[in-house]
């Protein structure tokens, strides 16, 4: 592993070499840095590059792990009786109830009611109770999204061909060519305002498929004053497309 030092500090990094890459480029994700290179390349560009321009590399990189433990100490769920889970705003609260009984069960009454078979180890009950909140989050959202598209819709005039609720790693929507609109499910933790903006985001793509003025202008159509919670969302690390 390759490293450079800046003060006190040490910041190794990794060397790829890619097909498609036209340049030199540094990566920075919570995992750590890496130098792609095109194909062609002496290995010493790197050290170059990255010695060339260390100081901000370690600056975003304080800023990429900052973002990193915000966006797990606001999604880190502890899925055991008494936890409160976080639904667009709301706080709900999780009950577990262990039972002579099969198969695991998920009632909701305002609470999160999971009752689960007997004699489950503590790591499988906590697993098996993980699964059905998350499973009931995602199928609600999937609803909830489908809500706020219908209003959207009202001004856009369009509707995706489909939402999809899914753990995108480093987006929390996107949109293609094939008006799919994707969305991450640790939306659903957030405010309510900050899950319309993405849906709203994504809608605009069906529009628009990059980010243009008219791209913003129609989003500040559908949301006036989108971008509080545009910077909300870029706090926490992640992005839309």
């Amino acid at each position: 592993m390759n490293r450079v030092v800046v003060g006190k500090d040490v910041i190794p990094f990794s060397i790829t070499y890619s097909p498609k890459a036209r340049k030199k480029r540094i990566v920075i994700a919570p995992s750590g840095v890496r130098v792609v290179l095109p194909h062609g390349s002496q290995e010493r560009e790197a050290t170059e590059l990255i010695e060339s321009l260390k100081h901000r590399v370690h600056r975003a990189m304080e800023k990429v792990l900052q973002q990193d433990e915000r966006l797990k100490s606001f999604t880190d769920i502890h899925y055991v009786s008494g936890t409160k889970i976080p639904f667009l705003g709301n706080e709900l609260p999780l009950l577990v109830y262990q039972e002579r009984r099969k198969r695991s069960r998920l009632e909701y009454d305002g609470r999160l009611i999971v009752r689960v078979p007997l004699g489950l180890t503590s790591q499988r009950l906590n697993a098996e109770v993980k699964r059905k909140v998350e499973g009931w989050i995602k199928k609600e959202m999937h609803g909830e999204a489908l809500k706020s598209a219908s209003f959207f819709e009202r001004k856009l005039g369009i509707l995706p061909r489909e939402i999809r609720i899914k753990a995108q790693k480093k987006l929390w929507g996107s949109c293609g060519r094939n008006h799919v609109i994707n969305l991450n499910w640790k939306l659903a933790l957030f405010p309510r305002k900050a899950f319309d903006y993405v849906v709203a985001h994504e809608m605009c793509h069906l529009r628009h498929l990059n980010h243009s003025k008219a791209f913003w202008k129609l989003l500040s159509s559908l949301m006036p004053g989108y971008q509080e919670q545009r910077e909300w969302l870029k706090f926490r690390g992640h992005g839309c497309r």
